[in-house]
């Protein structure tokens, strides 16, 4: 039974006005931009998913906000109704209505997404078991809104037709204040990570594997240019797709004319409301995102202009359009890319964001010379300015969302030999670019291209076997 990865049974609306009240002769609206409209295979309107988001624009989130409804496909809403898709489709061909499901049906549905496997990669499932608990989750409160309006409250709950538990958890928030969290627990669930931990970030293999893919694919020579921007962007920012498609050609200008130490301006889309945060960045990578703004991005934004409209500052484009990209077109690169280069983890926009924040912790921790993940987690619950900064960079929205870097840091760095000082690394960069400007040189002087490009590459070898201490 394929209950993910088919057609979509949702559609995002995305200029949508809904019923308020009516007072003295005139009718008041709300805004529902964006609000997913859901169906049932057969493409009929699925009249109880479609009220459950209809409560869903309304409810808070957890910072006293709106859930997300950004982007193309509808933010956390949206998420909501993509996982909920998957137990309408399983309805659908069970020949059931939500209200008909039992217990048994329920362990049957999460048995099916468990094992679902990905089409392109028939050893390897379509959600780990983290994944598929939320799935499960979402559903299981969709099923108990059903209940609690049919005035059916044991249909989802303790020793109920559906028997749930609900567990706390404990929550550090900042200075060390703890909250208590209930989740909503089926016996279906996995209890562990036997599928692999969701956050493991993008390898370096991999990334370079991207890279050449790039140079390899048939395409424009713009193409090329803005997929190694992209990917330069994922690795040293680390932002989500939606934050990427939203940076902006004046956000290149600020952080460009900073001189040194530069920030770069990103927007945050993960807050429940739009908000912005500063983000170091290179000289380098700024360089190449001046160069693609000033000669790859003019010849296609007259595509967008010539009517008369003015530029929309976005600084990724369509090539045939001049239009702003959508966030899944960050995602359908990195696919495509992928299966070019045929790499067999799992490669995503998100897997470089986890990257990022693996690489910055590894930073940290040499910088502070934090010994263990614990005082690393002290420094952050005693020292607000410290935190704060640790949660721009990031653009996480609490202590407890870092948590997972702290450890993954941790275990990179216990798996490195011998700690490389930071004067040592400064000498063989020093040593490093003396080399290249005189192979550089000996280009200038007639050096084939070829014998140029080999060196360079035995260069790079060699200053990545110094920095890591490997013996040849």
């Amino acid at each position: 039974m394929i209950l993910a990865g088919k057609s979509q049974l949702f559609t995002i609306l995305p200029k949508l006005q809904l019923y308020k009240y009516h007072i003295v002769g005139k009718t008041y609206t709300k805004e529902a931009n964006n609000l997913p409209f859901l169906v049932w295979p057969n493409g009929e309107p699925c009249t109880p998913a479609n009220m459950y988001m209809l409560t869903l624009r309304d409810a808070p989130n957890k910072r006293g906000g709106t859930l997300s409804r950004h982007g193309s496909k509808g933010g956390t809403i949206g998420d909501y109704a993509a996982k909920i898709s998957q137990l309408i489709r399983f309805c659908y061909q069970k020949k059931k209505n939500f209200l008909e499901i039992s217990d048994s049906d329920f362990s049957e549905f999460m048995s099916e997404i468990k094992t679902q496997l990905l089409k392109n990669h028939i050893r390897q499932r379509q959600k780990n078991s983290e994944t598929a608990n939320k799935t499960g989750q979402v559903c299981l409160r969709f099923l108990q809104h059903l209940g609690n309006f049919t005035n059916r409250p044991n249909f989802v709950a303790p020793c109920g037709t559906i028997n749930i538990s609900y567990r706390i958890s404990s929550r550090i928030g900042k200075n060390g204040e703890v909250y208590k969290q209930e989740s909503i627990y089926h016996h279906s669930f996995s209890a562990g990570g036997d599928a692999g931990d969701s956050r493991n970030p993008i390898s370096d293999a991999s990334i370079q594997a991207l890279k050449e893919a790039v140079d390899a694919a048939k395409t424009s020579t713009f193409i090329k240019f803005r997929r190694h921007l992209q990917i330069l962007f994922l690795e040293y920012t680390g932002p989500r797709r939606s934050e990427l498609a939203d940076l902006t050609v004046n956000a290149i200008f600020k952080a460009h004319r900073m001189g040194e130490n530069p920030m770069l301006e990103m927007s945050t889309l993960k807050k429940g409301v739009p908000s912005s945060r500063m983000i170091p960045v290179s000289k380098m990578l700024l360089r190449e995102a001046m160069h693609y703004i000033k000669f790859k991005r003019p010849l296609i934004i007259k595509k967008f202009t010539k009517s008369g409209r003015p530029d929309h500052d976005f600084l990724f484009i369509s090539e045939t359009t001049g239009k702003p990209l959508a966030e899944t077109t960050t995602t359908n690169e990195i696919n495509t890319l992928a299966r070019l280069a045929n790499i067999d983890e799992k490669a995503c926009p998100h897997m470089f964001r986890h990257a990022f924040c693996t690489n910055l912790f590894v930073q940290l921790y040499e910088r502070h010379n934090f010994k263990t993940d614990k005082d690393f987690e002290i420094r952050l619950l005693t020292e607000e300015s410290f935190l704060q900064e640790v949660l721009q960079y990031t653009g996480q929205g609490s202590f407890e969302s870092l948590r997972t870097y702290l450890k993954s840091a941790y275990r990179r760095i216990n798996k490195i030999p011998e700690t490389v000082s930071t004067v040592r690394i400064l000498i063989l960069n020093q040593q490093f670019d003396n080399l290249l400007l005189a192979l550089l040189k000996k280009l200038e002087d007639g050096l084939p291209i070829d014998s140029f490009a080999n060196q360079v590459r035995d260069l790079i070898d060699s200053k990545n076997r110094d920095i890591s201490n490997k013996k040849v």
